[in-house]
């Protein structure tokens, strides 16, 4: 077997311009493979990370649904949630004194322009840790104190302090007119693909500061019984039997059905264009080694007069063509990682965070371009290297 790979390797140096098209086609078909199968492994495993540290249990009580109302002819419904109400803090209350066990906590939520009011268990929101300072206290939050937690990228109002640099406790910050003492920071959290917020970016304060702005509201649920839930929200609303909900009841579960999808799809269309560039490399390779039969006829003819057995011809030419694919394959991985590392430098030096895509080639992408690689080289290699073994000594020899 070594004989043959290093026969295979000179047979590659002999003719360069015709490898070098070769693995060309195999390299581009790997890289399409490795590199959709790389983002497919790194969003999944921001996803699994993100539902890991926000939550899986948590439902959202809304105005609009996640998922999409179509009709059959695949429109969005919008008419059927323009006029319903915003969810309110009359409801919240309704639910966190009626739950009779239909969840563990509660908390609600209002995403104004440059802040987000919370009430009740607010780290259902952000459930991230705090890198200094305190918490807020259940009298801030039921008297409305202007304190306020942020995340770990809001910075200094330079206009009004003079100087610049991220806040801290004990420091303040004017938003809406309203002067807020800063009383905890979170630790940097990075993007995430689950949170509802920016965790780095968050400016979190009582919701009673802000109760008479006009914003988005949302109520949370932990551990919630999703049909005890609607039917205390209809209660709350007074909705008879034949009238549709007029609330949305959401889990970030369905995000990640659809991402999974996406992914699938992402990954399909990585293999299809994989396939025809190594369909390409792989006719390069049948081609070459069609060429090389031909070239070294004098020499398979002497092998098979000494008595070489037509598996030993097989063999050898199985070992060039296999050669061939796996520095193919090779060669694409190597492109693919580059390219991560391309994209992480990019990433640092513009102060973005890389744990929210964490870009790594798996174990899966790795197997996946060798062993395709492999494949190639197999099926393109088997017919001309049976060729060459089935002529006949004596032709071969003539030349």
């Amino acid at each position: 077997m070594g004989d043959d790979l290093a026969q295979a390797f000179r047979e590659m140096k002999a003719d360069r311009f015709r490898t070098g098209l070769s693995l060309l086609g195999v390299a581009a078909g790997i890289f399409s493979i490795v590199a959709a199968l790389t983002l497919v492994d790194a969003m999944q495993r921001s996803i699994r990370e993100g539902f890991a540290a926000y939550g899986s249990n948590i439902l959202f009580v809304d105005r609009m649904p996640l998922e999409p109302d179509l009709d059959d002819g695949g429109h969005f419904r919008w008419w059927n949630y323009a006029l319903r109400p915003e969810v309110s803090w009359r409801e919240y209350r309704y639910l966190a004194q009626n739950s009779e066990a239909a969840f563990s906590s509660i908390a609600f939520a209002r995403y104004g322009k440059e802040r987000v009011g919370v009430a009740g268990d607010w780290q259902l929101l952000v459930p991230g840790p705090l890198a200094e300072g305190r918490g807020f206290t259940e009298r801030e939050l039921r008297e409305g104190t202007p304190v306020l937690i942020v995340g770990a990228g809001v910075r200094r109002d330079e206009s009004r302090t003079g100087k610049d640099g991220p806040l801290r406790c004990g420091e303040s910050l004017w938003i809406e007119g309203v002067r807020y003492e800063v009383i905890g920071r979170f630790a940097k959290a990075g993007m995430n693909t689950v949170s509802t917020v920016d965790v780095d970016r968050v400016r979190l304060v009582p919701e009673r500061t802000m109760k008479d702005e006009a914003a988005r509201c949302s109520i949370l649920l932990a551990d919630a019984d999703e049909g005890a839930v609607r039917a205390l929200m209809r209660a709350c609303r007074r909705l008879g039997p034949g009238q549709r909900d007029d609330f949305a009841l959401n889990r970030l579960s369905y995000l990640l059905d659809e991402m999974n999808s996406l992914f699938g799809m992402a990954a399909k269309l990585g293999w299809i264009v994989g396939i025809f560039s190594l369909m390409v490399g792989g006719f390069g390779i049948a081609n070459m080694l069609y060429v090389s039969v031909e070239e070294r006829r004098p020499q398979i003819g002497i092998c098979r007069a000494l008595g070489a057995k037509r598996r030993v011809i097989v063999r050898q030419f199985l070992c060039e063509a296999l050669a061939l694919s796996l520095f193919g394959g090779w060669t694409g991985i190597l492109f693919v990682q580059l390219l991560l590392l391309l994209l992480r430098a990019i990433l640092i030096i513009q102060g973005g965070s890389i744990d929210f895509l964490p870009l790594f080639l798996s174990p899966r992408a790795i197997i996946s371009g060798f062993s395709t690689a492999l494949l190639i080289g197999l099926l393109f290699g088997v017919t001309p290297a049976r060729r060459a073994s089935r002529l006949a000594p004596v032709d071969l020899i003539k030349g």
